[in-house]
């Protein structure tokens, strides 16, 4: 560490110039990254409905879809619109009342059957299938060109429309809540710090990490928009303290020595605490990487891998910032206006049995609670009611009933299988109609007069398929119970046979991460734990700890249980290992000075010297990513972001008063089972 420090202060122009290539890089790299709105294109590609979706994109060109809805009692309107929807680039195909009836005749004589799926009273709907998959440019300029060419009531609903919904709002959002997060973050810094620059320093160093980490995102060509959301935001809360430790080192060091060597000082003796804790924080995000489902993978790369910038940002950049503008930091100094735990120490330390028996009595029911959370897959649940698409949907709904589609794809055969098998669909309860090839067209019809283009639609060299209209919701237990039963006829008629649509997605989803929680929060605990033990040459304090934080996260995670309240299955699998690897930080910090302190002092003594010791930096870290994961929780109206932040800022307080309350009660209470287990714990003093 002594040549690493030596090369950091004497070779502060290259590193610059590294910093300036790098940063120059990074804004080219941005722009090669893509934001990434279908999460099922992260379930493994064996599973049966992305087969499905394969083959419906590869065998039929069938990607995005999208329905419109509207009002008029015009029929020769509705028939114009919908050419002229045709016309639009990037739109495949478009249905109507008009492809199932002669709109010429009386609407009396229509067959009600068929109508009622495409007319109720003044209400028509069309549905339109797009080239190009619901998230891409084109569907989307699509989309905008339908919203604005027609001047009637209209509703645009549908996965296409979800997507523009969810892209519009991100974009729109994120600039808003990272300012406010910015702006935060600033303030918690200046009343922690004892200079108006510091958190100026701060910001800039940490700001050049995060650049750095969104730029080196093009090596993965995409990332999910969960990912895109909070990655930035948390980078920033959970490595601030890095930048706080060395800083505060380098003004320790400067009150015996000069500037070179104070910096070069502080590097040395802050590295392996900074790295310590950096690497706790990346050992909780890469156990995302073992999910089943691909975003865990997406965002615990991307998340670790800013972590790492902003440990090499806070090693290499910030010394050489902090040495140019040291005359700056010394100049413009004010008191520290977060409070100390001074008089509060001695009171924290007081009550720890019956802290401890209050968190025995927590214990239980935090877990039971967290085991019985709900949780929901569906992408619209995470948008906003105010939502344009939201809006659509439930006005569609309330419309035309609510319902769901599914695609049942099997191998090409005969007429006779086919309509047998198309019989045999619609005796499924849930099923309300069945459209096919053969379904399309009168029975008597022959084959050779069967239109190409319908033959086209509904048929490749290898397979057709069933487009099923659902009575129920995507994630209803009817609509659980209709996929069981589709599988079962389709079963009987080809052991080959393919289910995709949003329902039966969900179900694989629902089927890949039923695992997942278990599995992810095993392994951060694992790797967690071994960190520890190597650091702290220990067996009882990594259980100790780790059972401290995780307890942390059985109580966040019991209370929107109480509250009746489902999360999205993303922040329910995730939140154990973020929580963990983010807040485990406390414990280290808080355990290795009271080792330190146990040297010299009588354990209770020692324990409140700790809190005095380390409790203004927790409390500023934890703030930090309270504050500044809160401010994304309470501005964005994307369901699924605001769910996870407030998850993660809810968990850093939790963890925070729990290290402050429980920890030091189970350190002074097993001091002697630490002792016999860990490498060189201090021996107690005589009371």
């Amino acid at each position: 560490m002594k040549w690493l420090a030596s090369f950091i202060v004497n070779h502060k122009r290259f590193i610059l110039i590294v910093y300036a290539v790098l940063i120059i890089l990074s804004f080219i790299g941005m722009r090669l990254v893509t934001i990434e709105y279908d999460l099922s294109s992260y379930l493994p590609k064996s599973m049966n409905s992305i087969i499905g979706k394969d083959i419906l994109k590869k065998d039929f060109d069938i990607n995005g879809a999208a329905k419109l809805v509207i009002r008029s009692n015009n029929l020769d309107y509705v028939r114009d619109i919908k050419n002229n929807i045709k016309a639009i680039p990037g739109v495949k195909n478009v249905i109507a009342i008009d492809d199932v009836e002669d709109i010429m005749k009386q609407e009396y004589f229509f067959d009600e059957k068929l109508s009622k799926r495409f007319r109720v009273e003044d209400y028509n709907l069309i549905q339109i299938e797009f080239y190009e998959g619901n998230d891409e440019k084109s569907t989307q300029n699509a989309l905008e060109k339908i919203d604005n060419m027609i001047p009637e009531e209209h509703y645009i609903g549908g996965p296409a429309a979800i997507s523009k919904s969810m892209q519009d709002t991100v974009a729109k959002e994120m600039l808003s809540y990272s300012i406010v997060a910015f702006i935060i973050i600033f303030i918690i810094l200046f009343i922690s710090s004892s200079s108006y620059f510091e958190p100026i320093l701060f910001f800039v160093v940490l700001g050049i990490a995060i650049l750095l980490n969104m730029g080196t995102n093009f090596i993965f060509g995409r990332i999910s928009t969960n990912t895109y959301s909070v990655a930035s935001i948390l980078q920033l809360a959970v490595s601030m303290d890095y930048s706080i430790f060395l800083l505060h080192r380098f003004h320790e060091e400067l009150q015996s020595r000069g500037k070179k060597e104070a910096m070069k000082e502080a590097i040395e003796k802050t590295f392996s605490s900074i790295s310590a804790s950096a690497l706790t924080t990346v050992c909780g995000f890469l156990a995302l990487v073992a999910m089943k489902y691909g975003i865990g993978k997406d965002m615990g790369l991307v998340l670790a891998k800013g972590v790492f910038f902003s440990l090499i940002t806070v090693i290499t950049l910030l010394p050489i910032l902090a040495l140019a503008t040291e005359d700056k930091l010394n100049k413009y100094k004010h008191k520290i206006y977060l409070p100390s735990f001074d008089k509060s120490a001695k009171y924290m330390v007081k009550f720890h049995y019956a802290v401890l028996i209050l968190c025995l009595i927590i214990l239980v029911p935090a877990f039971l609670g967290q085991s019985k959370l709900s949780y929901y897959y569906s992408t619209e649940k995470t948008l906003p009611k105010t939502s344009e698409a939201v809006i659509a949907n439930n006005k569609i709904n309330e419309i035309f009933g609510e319902n769901s589609e599914l695609v049942l794809i099997v191998p090409k055969s005969d007429r006779v299988s086919l309509n047998s098998l198309a019989k045999e669909l619609r005796k499924v309860q849930e099923i309300s109609s069945v459209e096919g090839l053969y379904t399309s067209v009168d029975a008597a019809l022959p084959d050779i007069l069967i239109p190409q283009m319908l033959r086209d639609r509904f048929e490749s060299e290898k397979y057709t398929y069933f487009v099923l209209n659902l009575k129920s919701g995507v994630e209803s237990e009817q609509t659980r119970q209709a996929l069981k039963d589709v599988n079962r006829v389709a079963s009987n008629y080809s052991k080959e046979h393919y289910l995709t649509g949003e329902a039966s997605v969900y179900q694989d989803l629902s089927t890949v991460t039923s695992t997942d929680f278990a599995r992810i929060n095993i392994i951060s605990t694992i790797l967690i734990g071994l960190i520890l033990l190597i650091t702290f040459k220990s067996i009882a304090l990594p259980i100790i700890l780790v059972f401290v934080i995780q307890l942390g996260i059985w109580i966040n995670l019991s209370i929107p249980y109480l509250q009746g309240i489902e999360l999205n299955f993303i922040s329910f699998i995730i939140i154990g290992a973020i929580q963990l690897g983010a807040t485990v930080d406390y414990a280290i910090l808080f355990t290795s000075r009271y080792k330190e302190n146990l040297a010299v002092l009588k354990p209770v003594e020692a324990m409140i010297q700790t809190i005095k010791n380390t409790g203004r930096a927790i409390l500023t870290s934890a703030l930090i990513l309270f504050a500044g994961t809160l401010s994304v929780s309470y501005i964005t109206t994307m369901r699924s972001a605001s769910e996870l932040t407030l998850l993660i800022g809810r968990g850093a307080i939790i963890s925070l008063v729990l290290v402050f309350l429980l920890l030091p009660a189970l350190l002074l209470l097993l001091n002697k089972f630490i002792k016999y287990t860990t490498l060189g714990w201090p021996t107690i003093k005589n009371n």
